[in-house]
């Protein structure tokens, strides 16, 4: 049998520390909604599959109409739109959204392949509007997506 050292208290007066692993399932921040717009199948879903691995909450359509319903449905904390779709472009979405919820003028991103149309250009000057160019980094977008985020607070 082992001894203790003299003035060791008894095993009945000690006094022991529970360190537990906290649950990580309990308490996950919630994770940003992000609506996509994209009228290309492939884009769409490199973009969405993107999204996703950085744990965004993504919902993806292919035109601002079905983009216009989704907002209708819920909010999204960013939106990213582009600018040449069938029916319902990125401008004519933007003003039919803006419209309806004005809080949203400030979580768009738009990305064009269209860098020198004057139409455009106008568009998004007018309206101070955060813009990439196809073709873009990833990175780039992720970088857009945490401006909006970091300024919503």
């Amino acid at each position: 049998m082992r001894s203790w050292p003299p003035g060791t208290p008894a095993c009945k007066e000690l006094t022991t520390l529970d360190f537990r692993v906290a649950d990580k399932t309990k308490a996950a921040a919630p994770r940003a909604k992000i609506l996509l717009l994209e009228d290309r199948n492939d884009f769409q879903s490199v973009l969405g599959k993107y999204l996703v691995s950085l744990s965004y909450e993504v919902a993806s359509v292919s035109s601002g109409i079905e983009g216009v319903q989704q907002i209708m449905k819920r909010g999204f904390d960013v939106i990213i739109c582009d600018m040449m779709m069938p029916k319902m472009g990125g401008e004519m979405f933007y003003w039919a959204v803006t419209r309806t919820r004005p809080a949203t003028r400030n979580r768009f991103i738009f990305f064009t392949g269209h860098k020198n149309n004057p139409s455009l250009e106008f568009f998004f000057r007018r309206i101070n509007a955060r813009v990439l160019y196809k073709p873009f980094k990833l990175s780039a977008l992720e970088a857009a997506i945490n401006e909006i985020l970091l300024k919503m607070g």
